[in-house]
């Protein structure tokens, strides 16, 4: 088997209000469950029952610094945005409402590296995954 259908993260993005976010370099998403129910009953024999509940998810996004696109110019916490995270231009997740829950800038004075930043985000709301019925277009 050849590396011919694996995709890699060169034509990733990252997006917030039709604002492509200036010199992001990873971002990960984690869809997951808000909670579930679990549970014991005179016909489970011993074992656990388990049903889903709500749908959530939590993304995380990271860059450095760009002095003429800063990125806190953009978003900072408790900012509601549409947000696109982007694995190529047709691959995309789609949060109608993203919540901004956190912003964090690293300097490394000793090293000089490239000053970083991250940010926590979660929807509030719909969200989409790649290619799901329904999701809205949104280029990158």
């Amino acid at each position: 088997m050849s590396s011919e259908t694996a995709l890699t993260g060169r034509l990733g993005a990252f997006k917030v209000d039709g604002y492509r976010v200036a010199r992001s370099t990873q971002w990960s998403v984690n869809p997951k469950l808000a909670h579930k129910s679990e549970w014991g009953d005179s016909d489970s024999l011993g074992y656990t029952n388990r049903a889903p509940g709500r749908f959530d998810c939590s993304f995380s996004t990271e860059g450095k610094f760009d002095t003429e696109a800063q990125q806190f110019d953009l978003f900072m916490p408790g900012d509601v945005l549409v947000a696109g995270l982007f694995m190529n231009a047709s691959l995309y997740w789609y949060f109608a409402r993203a919540l901004c829950d956190d912003f964090k800038l690293m300097v490394n004075i000793d090293t000089e590296e490239v000053i970083g930043w991250s940010a926590d985000w979660g929807p509030d709301g719909i969200f989409f995954k790649p290619g799901q019925s329904g999701i809205p277009t949104f280029a990158p």
